[in-house]
C-alpha cells in the first residue's frame, strides 16, 4: 500500500453520524452509520455499516461507496462495480482497521 494515500479521518466522524441511501432495488431508504472515510489513490471512500437488516447483508457486512462532492461541497455518494476498486478500498480500511484495533477486520491478529 505504499502507493496509496491513505487518511484516516475516523476520529473527524462524530460517533453516531447516520447516512441515509436509497435502495434502487426497493426504493425504501436505508439507514447507515458512517464508520470511516479514507482517501485512496486520489480517490474518497465511505465505509459504512446498516443500522437496521438489509436483504443480502450479514452482521458485519460493510458497504464501500465512493463519494464525490458537488459544487456546494455536499457528499455525493456512488456504488463501486468494479471488484479491484472495491478489493482496493477494502484493503485500505483493513489496514486502517489493523493499526486501530490490532486485528484485521476478519479477527485475525496482526502479525508482526
Amino acid at each position: 500500500m505504499e502507493n496509496e494515500k491513505i487518511n484516516n479521518n475516523i476520529d473527524e466522524i462524530e460517533e453516531e453520524e447516520v447516512i441515509v441511501l436509497l435502495d434502487e432495488s426497493t426504493g425504501k431508504e436505508v439507514e447507515f452509520s458512517l464508520l470511516a472515510m479514507l482517501e485512496v489513490d486520489g480517490k474518497t471512500y465511505a465505509y459504512l455499516e446498516p443500522l437496521e437488516e438489509v436483504e443480502g447483508f450479514e452482521e458485519g457486512d460493510l458497504l464501500i461507496n465512493r463519494v464525490e462532492f458537488d459544487e456546494n461541497g455536499e457528499e455525493l455518494y456512488y456504488p463501486i462495480d468494479d471488484d479491484q476498486e472495491i478489493d482496493k478500498a477494502f484493503e485500505a480500511f483493513d489496514e486502517m482497521y489493523a493499526k486501530e484495533f490490532g486485528m484485521h477486520c476478519d479477527g485475525t491478529p496482526v502479525v508482526e
